[in-house]
């Protein structure tokens, strides 16, 4: 069974690798692999019919869309992340879309397996019920730092948060998880909002720009203070 991992992308929680494997070593052979290509819809929002999914590589978004038909990113979920089960347990549809953002693999099972090895392993509740509740926390998180007038702090504070999680040969460069445009609408900004902080960000000397969609982080310092909202 393989290790989960984590997702270059602020909305991936470490602390959750060890509660995410037991879960996958109690479903054991429920699982199966399934490959999704760019732009599948792995499923709409009101649909009752759905999977588990563990991502093994990839990028899927999850969303809503606005009466007005705007489209309002929820989640990124990269490798590492277990999703898609909450219809499962509470027995009502999903509450959004889910789209792969690029190829996808992943192990995945259907509602009957899951309800079938939730009956065999009772733990396996309890797992599924930390995960929602640490994904619960995520939300309550990522609404805070939604509701902030400021476009740096929001850039700041997800720029902050893939340096602490992502695990590279050099901890000091991150990479953008998807394009500047998808990286903007997750964080509720204009995509010229982003690229005007960025540069900014490299201006001021706290970034150094190391290829498409790379950044070399100079001063961790001046990040850190720059993800804080001023007091008011």
């Amino acid at each position: 069974m393989r290790a989960p991992g984590d997702a270059s992308n602020p909305w991936f929680d470490p602390e959750l690798r060890d509660v995410t494997a037991e879960v996958l070593e109690l479903l054991g052979d429920h699982l199966h692999v399934r490959h999704f290509r760019k732009g599948h819809l792995l499923w709409r929002e009101g649909d009752s019919a759905g999977m588990l999914v563990s991502l093994r590589s990839g990028l899927v978004k999850a969303y809503r869309i606005l009466p007005r038909g705007q489209e309002v990113t929820l989640y990124l979920f990269g490798p590492g992340d277990l999703f898609g089960f909450l219809p499962f347990l509470d027995g009502q549809p999903y509450p959004a879309y889910a789209r792969a953002m690029e190829d996808v693999e992943a192990d995945v099972m259907v509602r009957s397996s899951l309800l079938q090895a939730l009956r065999a392993e009772p733990e396996l509740a309890i797992r599924l019920i930390t995960l929602l509740g640490a994904r619960l926390r995520t939300a309550f998180d990522l609404v805070r730092i939604l509701s902030i007038p400021s476009a740096r702090v929001r850039v700041a504070h997800a720029l902050l948060a893939m340096v602490s999680s992502e695990e590279t040969a050099d901890p000091s460069t991150i990479g953008l998880p998807v394009s500047n445009h998808e990286f903007a609408r997750a964080l509720g900004l204009a995509p010229e909002t982003l690229s005007r902080v960025l540069t900014l960000l490299v201006d001021d000397g706290v970034l150094e720009r190391a290829g498409s969609g790379r950044y070399r982080v100079l001063d961790p310092k001046k990040l850190s203070a720059a993800a804080r909202p001023d007091p008011e």
